[in-house]
């Protein structure tokens, strides 16, 4: 932990940080932790699935889990490799190019048809892509905190990603994002595709039809490919997270100390029962708050 070094704040639980490697070679990384309770089901789920992941030229891959100093037994988050460009999202005057499209695609059906894996969080905020990378590798998918193994817990069928690639695309096309703003039980893939006309806000490379003919074709061969429902359930790839451990809660009336399984929200409070504490030094996120 004490090695990583905040260079800036992203969001709650997601900083940019660099470290020193074992080769001294400074590494720029997307640093996510917990800093809530909310987070570490998540985080503990994101570290998993990409810890099971093989490598492949359109994903971003796990980088570091980082662990405390003091014991190395508290998983504190984890680590991604640092991107310095827009998510397609973020940059709308990059023009989008028809072999990204077929990336995008061969990527999916990696996940879902070889790993029996979904992603289920497909959409432009969560893809890069990269014009100096080499042929393959420019587009890169990232962001495995909602992912699954097909069939078990944490995987549902309205999230699936043909209809993300559906809706992604569209909005990729048109800069429309109201399809993905719909509870996923709403959003019906259908509607898009049978829109006679996608308006182009966008540059692309490529005439509108072409890249919708692919998804089309895409999408055929998909529905085709179908496997059962007992073949589509793979292995679970994330075990069950760790309870947390017994700390001092309280002292009773003879002086013995009163133990309870709940991780302590309030530092002061752990510190008071001598309960261990994890301290990471971070600047202030306001320099100079007024009042």
């Amino acid at each position: 932990m004490s090695k990583l070094v905040e260079l800036d704040r992203f969001g709650p639980g997601v900083d940019l940080a660099s470290y020193k490697d074992e080769d001294g070679i400074v590494k720029k990384v997307i640093f996510k932790s917990a800093p809530i309770m909310q987070f570490r089901g998540r985080r503990w789920w994101e570290i998993n699935m990409l810890y099971s992941l093989p490598r492949h030229p359109n994903l971003v891959p796990l980088d570091r889990i980082v662990v405390d100093d003091m014991t190395s037994q508290h998983i504190l988050g984890l680590t991604v490799p640092y991107i310095s460009t827009h998510s397609i999202h973020d940059d709308r005057k990059q023009i989008f190019k028809l072999d990204w499209l077929h990336q995008l695609t061969s990527v999916v059906d990696f996940l879902n048809l070889e790993l029996r894996v979904a992603h289920q969080d497909i959409a432009p905020r969560n893809l890069i892509c990269l014009e100096q990378a080499s042929e393959g590798h420019q587009l890169q998918l990232f962001d495995f905190d909602r992912a699954s193994s097909i069939g078990q817990l944490g995987w549902a069928e309205e999230l699936n990603d043909i209809k993300g690639v559906i809706f992604t695309l569209y909005e990729i096309i048109t800069l429309d994002d109201s399809y993905q703003r719909l509870p996923p039980s709403e959003r019906n893939p259908d509607v898009v595709m049978n829109l006679e006309y996608w308006p182009q806000r966008r540059n692309l490379d490529v005439e509108v039809p072409i890249l919708r003919k692919h998804l089309e074709e895409w999408v055929r061969c998909r529905k085709d490919m179908a496997p059962t429902t007992q073949e589509a359930i793979s292995p679970s790839r994330v075990p069950e997270m760790p309870k947390p451990r017994p700390v001092v809660d309280d002292i009773d009336e003879n002086g013995r100390p009163v133990y309870i399984s709940l991780p302590r929200t309030q530092r002061h409070l752990a510190r008071k029962f001598g309960n261990y504490v994890i301290s990471w030094e971070r600047p202030p996120s306001v320099i100079n708050p007024s009042n």
